[in-house]
């Protein structure tokens, strides 16, 4: 068989009539529709009509919306799997014999603009690990705000931020959109912890602090964080907290100022249960902890010249843990 040479190209095979792919494109289609309600079935209601679902009539939406997020999903999963295909192609170098370039390859078997291809390319492993590890497929501008995070704190915590956002999203009956991605990811700390457990409570943290109405418009989605300095992270704290917040001086916790730390105390190992001896103790010992971080042993460590860098680095760790314990707290069941 005789070879190519020179500038000779085999002839494209990315057009030449209907493909099986196209075939079964096609076919997925058909089967999406033929899931739907037959319009005949579907009763004609009146433009001011505001009377509540029949049971049939919500039957048939449940139906609907199933086969819409189906479609959906469907077409952003084809994005990226397309994109990993490309991404094949540029590493075997397959279109040598049939394209000048990869871009014109590309442009001609996926109908889409170079930049948009070189974009979707970028962004595939980190969607497909994201729809894998989570079972909803993001779309394109969703991976476009995850994927500053997994720049700077890196993959598991650019798909644990994505699953956070949606399922806080969904729990306060909103959605997950780029915006909200945006938010949280702003609002996280320089450095996250290295424990899966403690990196995922931090997010979660983050989300919500994100997508809590705010009391000037509580109809509002995620808010665009305040500006903060750097490496500062914004802890948002109950009113109860928070009250005394801005006075020359917060009492230290103790058992003389807060009852329950001294029953806390009162409890011996042979009427209380090891699980919540275990959570008095605790207790007991952030309330020690809370008395010797003051005011002013932060003021002396950061005027320190000759430690400047282990303070930040401290400060922000007590942050970082700090925050992990109440969100903890926050998901523990309520009684």
């Amino acid at each position: 068989m005789a070879g190519t040479t020179g500038d000779e190209k085999r002839p494209s095979r990315a057009h030449n009539g209907p493909s099986r792919a196209a075939e079964s494109g096609a076919l997925m289609v058909l089967q999406l529709a033929e899931r739907l309600p037959d319009l005949e079935d579907v009763r004609e209601v009146g433009a001011n009509d505001r009377s509540d679902l029949t049971q049939t009539e919500q039957g048939q939406l449940q139906r609907t919306e199933e086969v819409i997020a189906d479609a959906v999903a469907a077409g952003d999963t084809a994005l990226w799997v397309i994109a990993q295909a490309v991404e094949c192609a540029a590493r075997g170098r397959w279109w040598r014999t049939t394209h000048d370039s990869l871009t014109a390859y590309a442009e001609e078997t996926v109908g889409r603009s170079a930049v948009y291809i070189r974009q979707l390319r970028m962004n595939a492993p980190l969607a497909l690990e994201t729809a894998r590890r989570t079972g909803t497929v993001p779309k394109p501008s969703q991976i476009k705000a995850t994927r500053k995070t997994e720049q700077r704190h890196g993959l598991d915590a650019a798909v644990t931020l994505y699953e956070a956002v949606r399922d806080i999203a969904a729990e306060m009956g909103g959605e997950t959109t780029a915006r909200g991605l945006t938010a949280v990811h702003n609002s996280l700390p320089e450095q996250l912890p290295e424990q899966g457990d403690d990196r995922r409570a931090i997010i979660e943290q983050a989300a919500r602090h994100a997508f809590a109405p705010q009391p000037s418009d509580p109809d509002r989605g995620p808010q665009k964080p305040k500006p903060r300095l750097a490496g500062h992270w914004q802890i948002r704290l109950p009113e109860s907290e928070t009250e005394s917040i801005g006075s020359a001086s917060i009492a230290p916790a103790s058992a003389d100022t807060e009852p329950h730390l001294q029953a806390a105390t009162q409890h011996t190992a042979v009427t209380t249960p090891h699980h919540m001896r275990t959570l008095e103790e605790a207790l007991a010992a952030l309330a020690t902890i809370d008395e010797q971080l003051t005011s002013e042993l932060y003021t002396q460590a950061a005027i320190d010249p000759t430690h400047t860098q282990d303070y930040e680095r401290v400060r922000q760790h007590i942050i970082i843990r700090a925050a992990a314990i109440r969100a903890k707290a926050l998901r523990a069941p309520k009684t």
